[in-house]
């Protein structure tokens, strides 16, 4: 895997591409890039017909360890890949520990494993039978094994063990990985840690940033779930621009977790390349439509997303968005959705997550073409007034 960018500042907004992928040598991304969150390899509530019909350009897929480690013994039994075994070997895939659109139990790390909670519950992981499950999965892209049981609230005894810890596990995946001919041609990340302590991500940094890695993950600032997207850029950029600032210029670098848009823009500008799309599952789980993204002089959307249950939709027969060309738009009204909500229908779940999915995918867009253009101050300005109620509150994790 190759990453090349023409920017030289470390703690800026930049434009890069991903490429040089062996199992699909013509697929290349430019960042920064949307990770397309999934549940063991499919987009929830989607089939794979119908998330085709929200985008015909190639995608990254974001596959959770926690959502997909009880794959394991039927993939190799029978000797396949994890793309293959979904049935999405044309899409690039990369592998993260944990689910992060769902809260991570914290408390439970071992001396020399992480628990990740699959649908039975508690798996304890080791550095071993984590690449065991690489291997016989075959990502093309993969985070090492890690503690990044950390948050704003952690204390200098629990940062210092998540360091210690995932130095000891990346050792071991690394050693793993360099010495398989499955894996030789994959990319594998480092997870820098540290939580909110400037000094002990000095220390995580000091120890990967000469190690052969595809590039670096910004780990240890929440424990996932939802209340992500309501953590304020301030409350985290001082520790992420330490970070970046440290990291080496011509490397990736990804920020799991469903940070609200406004975030994003930020954590962009400090020079975040790759994200996930938790966020807009999240808000479909919350039976709400983003609208963002709207232009209110045309749409009347004037917040950032619109809560589908309430009465006020019963009678709306306009679309979610008069702009928008997804699906739900362009062939249903408020509501129609806002009727399957009350009536419990699946389809409603899944016309919302046809626009979120969408319209977060156009923001994307839009964010490269800003840093193209020169503009991306005034989209920050634009998003920022949308959320400025959640960026105004400080939140614990």
């Amino acid at each position: 895997m190759k990453f090349f960018t023409d920017s030289v500042a470390r703690c800026a907004t930049r434009i890069g591409t991903l490429s040089g992928f062996e199992r699909l040598p013509n697929v290349s991304f430019e960042t920064p890039l949307l990770l397309i969150y999934t549940k063991s390899g499919s987009v929830p509530h989607l089939t794979k017909d119908v998330f085709k019909t929200i985008t015909k350009e190639e995608q990254l897929l974001s596959v959770s360890l926690s959502s997909s480690v009880l794959m394991m013994d039927v993939i190799k039994e029978l000797d396949t890949s994890f793309a293959d075994f979904v049935s999405m070997k044309e899409y690039i895939n990369f592998l993260s520990i944990h689910d992060p659109a769902y809260t991570t139990n914290s408390g439970f790390q071992q001396l020399d494993s992480i628990s990740v909670w699959s649908r039975t519950g508690r798996i304890a992981v080791t550095a071993n039978k984590y690449m065991e499950f690489v291997q016989a999965c075959k990502p093309d892209l993969y985070v090492a094994l890690c503690d990044g049981d950390t948050n704003i609230n952690s204390g200098a005894k629990r940062v210092s063990k998540a360091v210690l810890r995932s130095k000891t596990l990346l050792e071991q995946c690394l050693d793993i990985h360099l010495h398989s001919d499955t894996l030789k041609s994959r990319g594998i990340l480092g997870p820098v840690e540290g939580g909110y302590n400037l000094q002990a991500r000095e220390e995580s940094i000091k120890y990967l940033k000469d190690k052969p890695l595809a590039g670096f993950v910004i780990d240890g600032l929440h424990n996932n779930g939802p209340s992500v997207q309501n953590i304020s850029s301030e409350q985290i950029k001082e520790v992420v621009h330490h970070t970046i600032n440290l990291l080496p210029t011509n490397k990736i670098r990804v920020s799991m977790g469903c940070w609200n848009p406004a975030t994003v823009l930020d954590l962009i500008e400090l020079g975040v390349d790759v994200f996930d799309s938790s966020y807009p599952y999240v808000v479909t789980e919350q039976s709400q439509a983003l609208t963002f993204m709207c232009d209110h002089d045309v749409c009347e959307n004037n917040q950032y997303a619109m809560s589908i249950a309430e009465k006020r939709y019963a009678d709306d027969f306009s679309p979610i968005c008069k702009q928008c060309k997804c699906l739900a738009c362009q062939n249903h009204t408020r509501a129609y959705i806002h009727h399957l909500h009350h009536t419990k229908e699946m389809l409603a779940l899944v016309l919302l997550m046809i626009h979120n999915i969408h319209h977060y995918l156009q923001f994307f867009n839009v964010i490269r073409n800003s840093i193209k253009t020169g503009t991306f101050s005034q989209l920050q300005t634009k998003i920022r007034l949308k959320y400025a109620t959640i960026n105004s509150e400080s939140t614990t994790v």
